[in-house]
């Protein structure tokens, strides 16, 4: 499921979406159940596996959790205040990310 999530926001930032990728911006990482995926929302870029710079914020989480970030079932502070999802890095860049599922639609 986490790879239909990621193809679809790639879909959504080369698409008529890009700027409000580019209104979010940064590189973001995210690890899930151990694997890497980067979002460059600046280049608009998806790479599976760690991005070739240095990443703004890095999420931690599992599948069930990332992908109740994306259907709609999850609360993103609820996961994030009970540790079901851990982060690195730059909290204004993170708040930025309630936008991300925009660029799906």
């Amino acid at each position: 499921m986490a790879d239909q999530v990621f193809k679809a926001l790639e879909a959504g930032m080369s698409g008529p979406n890009g700027d409000k990728a580019k209104k979010i911006g940064g590189t973001f990482v995210f690890i899930i159940d151990g694997d890497s995926h980067a979002i460059d929302l600046t280049n608009l870029t998806y790479t599976k596996g760690k991005p070739s710079g240095k990443a703004d914020v890095t999420l931690t989480m599992d599948t069930k959790t990332f992908t109740s970030l994306f259907d709609g079932s999850g609360n993103p502070q609820q996961l994030f205040m009970s540790g079901k999802i851990k982060f690195k890095g730059n909290m204004a860049k993170v708040m930025k990310l309630q936008n991300l599922s925009d660029l799906m639609k």
